[in-house]
């Protein structure tokens, strides 16, 4: 009999133990594709008139730029282009470049460029379309053309 209370006072028994969680600061910012090619000597070139804009061969269709942050506050997001050259040293200025977010208007990429800007934190990641196209004078030298785009999240 006394065992059996024993066993039935341990069955009424609570525990109580602390739990806690330490989450780390964390921001992450992506692209759908890791290269934006403008053959043109796939598309109609020369064109009818000039200035003309061309979009990418490659990717077909738009980037999406995938963006998440628990910080508090402000933040950017900035792109910094380099001029497009050719091997001969011709160059494409990075301002003949352009992009749009979202649909809005075409905006010159220059030399450096704020994308967007908002506060955290997010609301797990938010997605964003951006678009690029190739605007050319026809002031252009003929050659393959290459240059970079530098993508940054900072704090503001």
């Amino acid at each position: 009999m006394r065992r059996w209370a024993i066993l039935l006072a341990f069955s009424w028994a609570l525990a109580q133990v602390p739990i806690g969680v330490n989450l780390p600061e964390g921001t992450s910012l992506s692209l759908s594709t890791e290269e934006v090619v403008f053959d043109l000597t796939q598309s109609h070139f020369p064109p009818p008139n000039f200035p003309y804009a061309y979009l990418p061969s490659s990717p077909q269709g738009p980037l999406t730029l995938r963006l998440f942050t628990n910080l508090e506050g402000g933040f950017a997001v900035e792109v910094e282009a380099t001029p497009l050259l050719a091997e001969g040293g011709a160059q494409i200025p990075a301002g003949q470049v352009e992009y749009r977010l979202n649909g809005g208007p075409w905006i010159p990429l220059g030399p450096k460029v704020v994308l967007l800007t908002g506060s955290g934190p997010t609301a797990g990641y938010q997605s964003y379309v951006l678009e690029f196209r190739l605007v050319l004078t026809g002031q252009e030298a003929p050659g393959v053309y290459r240059g970079s785009l530098l993508f940054t999240l900072s704090r503001l």
